[in-house]
């Protein structure tokens, strides 16, 4: 079998009410979509989506001819175009949905197969008052979710806190909660400053008594001295590198600024293969990897296969966030949305490969490209 091309196929669906991520100055009414297809002479296809494509043509060119079972030289290959270009992952991603097809297994059996279902963590999103965000938490906790992450948005970290005392008093000790200050990294044009080690010292130890179950990106990604330092200042876990660029970032966050949780996204950052490679390194270290997963349905489920075959956690960051970000409206771009299941927990559909196959007749009234 030889990949003989790569397709890139671009969609824009539209948010009525606009969705207010907590990490993006502006509101989103719409989001713009690229799914990737990777096609054999053999007549099977690969896809996937959760970030754009520009380089598609450069890829394809360095693609064709190549026995998609290799998988390993399909991520070097990714690597090189990542150091010239664009992030090229999801295209990685469709030859592992690909290669599940010619197996007739799924991506998370074949790449390890540690764990079938994982609990799912609702990863919150937009800007709410407290006591919505309060009342949303325990519509979770009694819908049977297990663990719910909390972003800081307030231009006072005190108010935040403040935020996180009020949801921890109306769950109780039954739901589990993470914190994500959204210090790593800022969207186009955000200028806003970022925490210092002091600052992020300060906030750790106040979430302390909370019984916060990790503190995620509270400096800035490239900060390694600034992560080892506070490593030395807080008892509690550390998670940071979902947009890490290279293996090379995603180790120093480990070996060098100490982190506990390294969460590189394996369509945003590194790829499937790579994510492994970084997961094997944090877990030889005492360490541990689980996944970002915020970019669109085919992103959530392309990671939760590799959280399903190589992560440590127990958790999986699912985004969910309803009634603004519901399972309806993050997965439109699959054929029916994955779905936490009454105990908490998440699985992919059954079948081979990523164990979907895009509806293409369907997708077409989104299509711009």
């Amino acid at each position: 079998m030889r990949i003989t091309s790569v397709e890139a196929r671009r969609y824009r669906v539209d948010f009525d009410p606009p969705f207010r991520a907590a990490w993006d100055p502006i509101p989103r009414d719409h989001q713009v979509a690229t799914l990737v297809g990777v096609h054999t002479d053999e007549g099977l296809s690969g896809w996937a989506s959760g970030d754009a494509l520009p380089d598609r043509a450069l890829l394809e060119s360095c693609l064709v001819g190549v026995d998609p079972l290799r998988t390993e030289l399909v991520r070097e290959i990714g690597e090189t175009v990542d150091f010239h270009g664009s992030r090229p992952w999801i295209a990685e991603a469709a030859v592992w949905d690909l290669v599940g097809q010619a197996t007739g297994q799924p991506v998370w059996r074949l790449l390890g197969g540690r764990s079938d279902r994982l609990l799912a963590y609702a990863s919150s999103g937009e800007l709410v008052e407290p006591d919505e965000r309060a009342r949303r938490c325990v519509a979770l906790r009694d819908a049977g979710v297990k663990a719910v992450k909390i972003r800081f948005h307030h231009a006072d970290w005190r108010d935040d806190v403040a935020v996180v005392e009020g949801v921890r008093d109306a769950v109780g000790s039954d739901l589990q909660l993470m914190v994500d200050a959204n210090q790593g990294w800022r969207m186009p044009g955000d200028l806003e400053p970022r925490w210092d080690v002091a600052t992020a010292a300060q906030v750790a130890r106040a979430l302390e008594p909370l019984g916060i179950y990790w503190l995620e990106e509270p400096l800035r990604t490239d900060d390694v001295d600034g992560y080892a330092a506070l490593r030395r200042l807080t008892s509690l876990r550390l998670a940071a590198g979902e947009m890490v660029r290279s293996a090379q970032e995603a180790r120093d966050l480990v070996v060098r600024g100490g982190i506990d949780v390294l969460q590189c996204d394996a369509v945003l950052s590194l790829g499937v293969g790579g994510c492994r490679r970084a997961a094997g390194l944090a877990d030889l270290m005492g360490r541990s990897w689980s996944p970002h997963t915020w970019s669109n349905g085919y992103g959530l489920l392309v990671n939760l296969h590799a959280a399903l075959a190589f992560s440590t956690v127990p958790f999986v960051e699912v985004p969910f966030d309803p009634p603004a970000w519901s399972a309806e409206r993050r997965d439109w771009l699959l054929p029916a949305p994955i779905q936490i299941a009454p105990d908490g927990t998440i699985a992919p559909p059954e079948g081979t490969g990523l164990g979907v196959t895009p509806d293409l007749d369907a997708l077409e009234r989104w299509r711009i490209a």
